[in-house]
This record gives C-alpha cells, structure tokens and sequence, in this order.
C-alpha cells in the first residue's frame, strides 16, 4: 500500500479516512471485521453517563475499529467509551490518552455536536494555557493516531528503526518519498516545535519527530526488508530499536504482528 497516494482522498471527508483505515489495517495485519468495532449500545451508555452526544466521527471510529489493538491501543490508546473523561481543564472531552497520562486529546465541549469537530490537545509540556488546537477534524485525529500507533509499533516487535534526523536526512527523505497529506500538527512532547511530518512509498512508512534536542527520524516497513531499503536511501547513523515486553490486559487484545 502507498500511505501517500491512499490518503490523497481521505483529506477529503471523514468516509473517506475510514475508507483508509480499512486500506491500512488490510495492509499491515488483516482486514477489519465486524468483530473489530464497539457496539452502538456502549457509546449509547457512555452518552448517559457523560451527558453530552458524542460527535457521528467518534461513534463511526468505535464502530469501525474500536477494538483493532494494533491500530488504536499499542502506545497512546483511543480511551474505550467507558473511559472517556474531561481534561483538567474541564473544557476537552477526552478520546485518547498519552500513555502515562502526561497528555491527551480531546474535543472542546461546545463542539460535540459538530459531526466532525476540531479536537484539542493538552500536555504536561504545555504551561500557560489548559490545552491548544491540535487539528481541525476529530477524523484526521485518527488518521494521525491509526499512523503513529504503526510507528510506536516498532518498539514492540514491528520491522523498523530509527536515526538522528539531521539536514542531510531530511533531504534525503523528501527527495525519495512521498508526504502524506495529513494536515500539520505538533508532537504532545515538543508542541511549540515543528509539526510532526509523515512520508511513505509502497510497504513504507516514515515520521519525521521533532525534538527540543534532537529530531528523529523513524521508518517502519511491512517487511524487514522494506526497512532494509529505506535505510540504504537514507545516509543516517541508523540504530535498530529492540522490542521491549509490553503486557495487555487480554491476550487477544495483543497486536498481530508477524
């Protein structure tokens, strides 16, 4: 699958992001299945408890992919609907969560009705403010969540690496591959730096990191060998990153990587 080319039409509309999700869950692991979405009854419930309406895209989204581990909960998981809580704030319904709680998304509380609404982002690394603008649709959220949950993927067992992502690096990968049109949008750990950047070709995936210290670059690839390929195009200081044990909380849950 070419990330690029396929996202081409998911700027489109959010049908169009689903239609793109299914493309890449069929690419990477196995296509979704009914089995994969939350029933309507548990968004109904959650809508009860929190009192509001959740957005069409966040109800969609559940009943899609709700419970596709590898897609939505391998690093910073979509909150299931009896999980969804208010910010510190109290202004952000938040749907997904950094993994220790330092930071999380979430759609501002006048906006629920909206069927695609702008969603918020707040961070430990964000003093001043409660939270900031992170992207104008709840459905290009999970685009960039469905892209970076398959780039935290390599620290678990998927095929990929990581270098320093010096000038040099960065020309190299804007000269061979093609962005994925994702609006831009900052890293929770790094939010006043530049926007997070997302290059592909077929059975490849790249994100350019940025970083107070030092940016990175991280490449994933269906196979070994795509990474193989993709760090012979780039001259960096490559160093392969070794999974680490990560328990969940039911074994079926595990993400099927090969």
């Amino acid at each position: 699958m070419d990330l690029a080319r396929a996202f081409g039409a998911a700027a489109t509309s959010r049908a169009a992001v689903w239609e793109f999700v299914k493309a890449f869950a069929g690419s990477r692991t196995v296509p979704l299945s009914p089995a994969d979405g939350i029933p309507p009854s548990e968004v109904r419930r959650a809508e009860e408890r929190l009192g509001y309406p959740l957005p069409a895209a966040l109800s969609e989204a559940y009943a899609l992919f709700g419970r596709r581990a590898d897609l939505v909960a391998v690093h910073n998981p979509l909150l299931a609907p009896e999980e969804l809580l208010m910010d510190p704030s109290g202004e952000l319904l938040v749907f997904r969560s950094e993994n220790q709680g330092c930071a999380g998304w979430g759609i501002p509380l006048d906006r629920l009705g909206d069927d695609d609404p702008p969603v918020g982002l707040f961070s430990d690394h964000l003093p001043g403010v409660a939270w900031k603008p992170y992207l104008g649709r709840l459905s290009s959220a999970f685009a960039e969540l469905v892209l970076s949950e398959a780039v935290m993927a390599r620290r678990y067992g998927s095929c990929g690496c990581e270098c320093p992502a010096t000038a040099e690096v960065v020309a190299a990968v804007e000269a061979a591959y093609q962005p994925i049109a994702l609006p831009p949008c900052p890293a929770w750990y790094h939010l006043e730096g530049e926007p997070v950047r997302w290059f592909s070709a077929p059975g490849k995936l790249l994100c350019l990191e940025p970083d107070p210290v030092e940016p990175v670059l991280v490449v994933v690839g269906q196979s070994e060998t795509d990474v193989l390929e993709m760090v012979a195009a780039v001259p960096g200081a490559w160093s392969a990153v070794e999974p680490v044990p990560y328990e969940y909380e039911y074994e079926e849950d595990a993400p099927p990587f090969g």
